[in-house]
């Protein structure tokens, strides 16, 4: 026995004993809602950026830091001070009240140190119409808490008071802007329960597919707070779980509720009529569910952890709505028994009145289904023409996809409602767009040899201008930029750390970006080093070197401790600019090695948040292909297993390369090339964010399945029945047209939903999932699958060691009979 057929007996005995034990399941459920409720609620944590990039440049530099100035290594956020028409900065009462907030903030048991341009030492960024502090994190992502980002938001009050706009942005935004559902998830569903309104025409019947899938959501989301607390899960995960999950859950509910209903019309057997559904529907259920969870289960291939583990947040949700489909569902069929059609919509009451006066005589198929069946038998009529024209159409919408650049995922790419976003076009307005996020440069020199111990007092007095930092720290010096003494009198108030600019700075008009007297947690409460005099050789020779770089707007004076030595390095362009890439690919390629060479045994790394989205866009290119062809070879095998045949899943794979294809298109199209993006709240083309073509990937690949599926399927059952490769598509084209068009519908209610979620990121998935549901639901499966089964004929079941058996010798009207009896589509 095949293990399909294991499957199939399994899922007819599990709904069975589900209807019978029905309270049993109801209680396991409740109890499973409750507790992971609880445990989500009580004990879930932060969704938060992934802090490192193993093997990358910018995790070596991170890496290079870490070692003498360990407070620099923790997560970043901006926060912006902007002016309003009540509240203007050059007003010393409105200064005093931002210097409370950069104090409040520098209090903070969380934070490290804050750039502060109205103190000693500088740093940050100001003017008479806007401030931007950057603040150091202690620790990592993970290591924030839901109080933290309570603490964040007081600590501004006193400048929110004033009447001053704060925004919060760069890489931590995130913790401050945490994932939340809106009022666009909320019309999904809505849209969905209209869909299903109309497939079922009972309020009752298009109930039950969102009650089960919010039971499993519900479970899923708890879980996914849950493992916040556990591990660093991006923000979007919740999301992305929500967006998939609820659509996966109402189709599959869909498909097992209409197998329900057309069996119950040919017998009153309540627990017969669900074992069957479930044999058949749930057979189709578990494989294409499964085919999805293994899909996105591939994006751990991708070598990233946040990627594979948004992945796992999705798979979670998927693998929950079938078990809710597989349990649950019976159960409350079970329940229900042949009341799931009460309470109908006025028009079908209507019409069941008129069929029960007419009598048995004219019950049939109805005019839509004859509709679907005599378009099914036109494309089998018209193959080449149809195969050739829809292959087409999906290479036409293909095209822009030659042209698919991969990007950063920055604030300066967010809608523009996006607090993020808000926060970058204040500072680039102010001070330029690439202050908002400089690279750090990253240099270290082996240590100096040591030297015999007599000779220690015959040294030559060390000159080197040295800070002396408010706390008397001494030790960290910037070259050519500080006076022997360790602080002027004339250094006043907002003027702190004018004197230290050097005058390559001075035409930019605005500090440069960088601490000046850094103070004692810079160093992570380690003890200041003896600045190592090659190390700041090199450092002047990298600023001079990088300073005459096109496409550089600044370079900071360096700062050294020891053998190491970092400087920031302001670019012109914004950071989703290729200019941006391609800078930083001159500076690591050219300029920086240019440089390095002199000194033997050095490293010099560029790093910095850009870098670093930079970096990550170059992992996901490299493994990219992995991932593809471990999705598809996944995907080959489930289908072999299940259908027993070598070319539907081949042709089934190309199929659905083609549908992401069209899919790439079209977000390349709206985003990348700006056609339609004033419709989602954007205001300017951007590339597409590094990671969205993998996610898509194997989500639009695991989605596209599951139709696939449920058709071949249906087309299977009756092939097995008549061995005829014509009829049988035609039947499968009938059964499943109006029920697979009801679930795309469903899922594009629910993928639309979410194109207006403040996230681009978001924006882009649900673009090309509702393209490619849209296109798969049409175009591929009611016009390609038809064209190129009617061509291959009894060649698409072929298997090894199957023989083909000969046509059984049915009548017409026992035919027609048995066609109408296996109808499978809403009523």
């Amino acid at each position: 026995m095949c293990f399909s057929s294991v499957v199939t007996r399994f899922l007819d005995r599990l709904g069975r004993f589900c209807v019978r034990r029905r309270r049993a399941v109801f209680e396991v459920w409740f109890v499973l809602i409750m507790c992971v409720g609880y445990v989500g609620v009580s004990h879930g944590g932060v969704f938060v950026q992934q802090a490192n990039l193993p093997g990358t440049e910018t995790q070596k530099a991170l890496d290079t830091l870490k070692q003498d100035f360990p407070g620099m290594t923790g997560p970043t956020a901006t926060v912006v001070f902007h002016g309003t028409q009540g509240a203007h900065l050059d007003d010393w009462r409105i200064a005093v009240n931002i210097g409370k907030a950069i104090d409040n903030l520098s209090k903070l048991d969380r934070v490290a140190y804050v750039n502060n341009p109205y103190g000693k030492g500088g740093g940050g960024l100001k003017n008479r119409d806007a401030v931007m502090v950057q603040v150091f994190l202690k620790g990592t992502m993970g290591d924030v808490g839901q109080s933290d980002l309570d603490s964040f938001q007081k600590a501004v009050d006193p400048a929110r008071q004033a009447g001053v706009d704060v925004k919060f942005g760069g890489i931590a935004a995130m913790i401050i802007n945490q994932p939340k559902s809106g009022p666009g998830e909320a019309a999904g569903l809505v849209l969905a329960l209209v869909v299903l309104l109309i497939a079922f025409g009972s309020f009752l019947a298009a109930g039950i597919p969102i009650v089960v899938s919010l039971c499993g959501m519900a479970v899923a989301y708890s879980l996914i707070h849950f493992g916040a607390s556990q591990f660093e899960l991006h923000p979007t995960a919740p999301l992305v779980a929500a967006m998939l999950g609820l659509g996966a859950g109402i189709d599959y509910a869909l498909f097992i509720v209409t197998r329900y209903r057309q069996e119950l019309s040919g017998t009153d057997d309540i627990e017969a009529a669900v074992g069957s559904a479930m044999s058949h529907a749930g057979h189709a259920v578990v494989f294409a569910g499964g085919t999805v969870v293994f899909a996105i289960c591939g994006l751990f291939l991708s070598g990233i952890t946040f990627i594979g583990r948004i992945g796992m947040g999705a798979a979670l949700a998927v693998a929950l709505m079938i078990l809710a489909a597989l349990t649950l569902l019976p159960a409350i069929l079970g329940s229900l028994g042949t009341r799931i059609d009460r309470y109908k919509l006025p028009r079908r009451r209507r019409r069941s009145r008129r069929r029960a006066r007419r009598g048995a005589a004219a019950e049939g198929p109805s005019e839509r289904v004859s509709g679907w069946e005599r378009w099914g038998r036109h494309v089998d009529g018209h193959a080449w023409p149809y195969a050739i024209g829809a292959i087409v159409i999906l290479l036409f919408m293909s095209v822009p996809t030659l042209s698919l650049r991969f990007g950063v995922m920055a604030d300066s790419t967010m809608p523009v409602a996006n607090p993020a976003r808000q926060a970058y076009d204040v500072v680039a307005k102010e001070f330029g767009p690439g202050r908002y996020s400089p690279f750090l440069v990253i240099a270290k020199v082996p240590a100096p040899a040591a030297k015999p111990a007599k000779k220690k007092k015959s040294k030559e007095r060390d000159t080197t201008p040295v800070i002396k930092g408010p706390d008397g720290l001494s030790g960290l010096s910037v070259p050519g930029t500080v006076p022997t003494s360790p602080a002027k009198k004339g250094d006043k108030g907002g003027d702190a750390g004018k004197g230290t600019r050097s005058p390559a700075a001075k035409p930019q008009g605005a500090q440069t970006q960088g601490v000046k007297t850094p103070g004692p947690a810079m160093l992570g409460g380690r003890a200041p080093q003896k600045p190592n005099k090659q190390a700041e050789r090199l450092a002047k020779d990298l600023r001079q070197q990088i300073l005459r770089v096109p496409g550089v707007a600044s370079v900071a004076q360096p700062v050294t401790n020891g053998n190491t030595t970092f400087l920031s390095v302001v670019p012109r362009t914004t950071p989703h600019d290729q200019a941006t890439t391609a800078l930083v690919h001159r500076l690591r390629g050219t300029e920086i090695p240019a440089v390095t060479k002199h000194y033997k045994g050095a490293v010099v790394y560029l790093g910095g948040e850009n870098a670093a989205i930079i970096d990550l866009a170059e992992v996901v290119r490299s493994r990219m292909v992995t991932v593809m062809a471990a999705v598809v070879c996944v995907a080959l095998l489930l289908l072999v297993i299940a259908f027993r045949s070598i070319l539907v899943p081949l042709k089934a794979a190309l199929m659905n390369l083609l549908s992401i294809g069209a899919s790439y298109g079209v977000v390349v199209a709206v985003f990348q090339w700006g056609w339609g993006m004033s419709l989602l709240g954007l205001d300017q083309p951007a590339p597409i964010v590094s990671f969205v073509p993998l996610f898509m990937f194997a989500l639009v690949f695991g989605l596209s399945m599951d139709y696939e599926v449920f058709l071949l399927s249906r087309i299977k059952e009756e092939y097995d029945r008549t061995n005829d490769p014509h009829g049988s598509v035609v039947t499968g084209i009938a059964s499943t047209a109006r029920l697979i068009t009801s679930a795309a519908l469903i899922m594009i209610s629910v993928f639309a939903s979410f194109l207006w979620q403040p996230d681009s990121m978001i924006q882009m998935m649900a673009l090309g999932m509702t393209v490619a549901v849209a296109v798969d639901a049409t175009i591929v499966r009611l016009v390609l699958v038809p064209a190129l089964m009617s061509l291959l004929g009894h060649a698409n079941w072929w298997f090894p060691g199957r023989r083909r058996r000969p046509a059984p010798e049915v009548a017409a009207g026992d035919a027609e009979a048995g066609r109408r009896e296996r109808e499978f589509e809403p009523a």
